[in-house]
């Protein structure tokens, strides 16, 4: 079973193609290079709606996007954000290896990765979901209900651990089955097919997917309680010691838009609602 992608911006619909083992010239700090070029190339791991590839425009789209490009206007600087899509996992090392300019995606920010990249000030929170069949069929309400039944999440996310942290604390007879997957779409598709009991997944990119396909069969557990919603805190990722200049430019411009109400109109535009839950601790 395969789901419907026209919602979640099918990963093999992307707008420019990812060729391996291409750099970009760096002139230095990320915000001169981006002032020089009018472009700024932004990784996705094209998922609706924080970031991805408009299927139809083949243009970036996105509460994220829609804030990076509301960020440079504010700063006076015109740029195209070329988006590149590829799977979650391969950011950071595009990132890394001058692929991408920036990680303009929905990644945690963890102390292992800040020694990889240079990351903006917190743009949102973005908890984990828990879900499940349509019904809960199998009555799971927190992540320790998932001993003995097999549960998935998706490659680079903080929620293999998660799993595998919970799965060790189960009975011996009875651990969590953890099934990882390169995607979110492939995730929510052995959900919806009965080939996993639960997912422990970005909370907005499924409820979104979740509003645009209601036929796909799985709910967001109601009463599911977040591990820690503090730690969940979200920014764009740059090259070490390469973007200071550019991150202190961004972070000047979005408190501006946290306190105008300009952060929160965008994130109310692709259904991120209420946006105190995204926006605030």
């Amino acid at each position: 079973m395969k789901i419907r992608t026209t919602s979640m911006a099918a990963v093999a619909t992307l707008a420019c193609a990812f060729v391996p083992g291409t750099t970009m010239a760096r002139a230095g700090d990320l915000l001169d290079d981006v002032k020089a070029s009018h472009e700024i190339v932004v990784g996705t791991a094209n998922e609706a709606p924080l970031s991805f590839i408009d299927p139809k425009t083949h243009e970036g789209a996105g509460a994220l996007i829609d804030i990076l490009k509301e960020a440079l206007k504010r700063e006076g600087i015109d740029a195209k954000a070329t988006m590149v899509g590829m799977p979650f996992s391969s950011l950071i090392p595009a990132v890394q290896s001058g692929r991408i300019q920036l990680m303009g995606d929905a990644m945690y920010v963890r102390p292992q990765r800040r020694e990889q990249m240079d990351f903006t000030n917190g743009i949102f929170f973005n908890p984990e979901s828990l879900d499940v069949q349509a019904g809960n069929p199998k009555n799971l309400h927190k992540i320790s209900d998932l001993c003995g039944h097999p549960a998935g999440t998706y490659q680079g996310t903080s929620y293999l651990e998660t799993l595998k942290k919970a799965s060790a604390a189960c009975p011996a007879d009875k651990p969590i089955d953890v099934h990882t997957y390169p995607t979110i779409q492939h995730v929510l598709a052995d959900l919806a097919a009965g080939r996993i009991d639960a997912a422990v997944v970005d909370s907005s990119l499924s409820a979104y997917a979740l509003k645009q396909t209601p036929s796909l069969g799985f709910e967001l557990v109601a009463d599911f309680v977040p591990e820690d919603k503090a730690d969940t805190m979200c920014a764009f990722g740059a090259a070490k010691g390469q973007s200071d200049k550019f991150l202190d430019a961004f972070n000047k411009q979005y408190a501006t838009m946290l306190a105008d109400g300009t952060a929160a109109k965008i994130f109310a535009n692709y259904g991120l609602s209420p946006t105190d839950f995204f926006l605030k601790p």
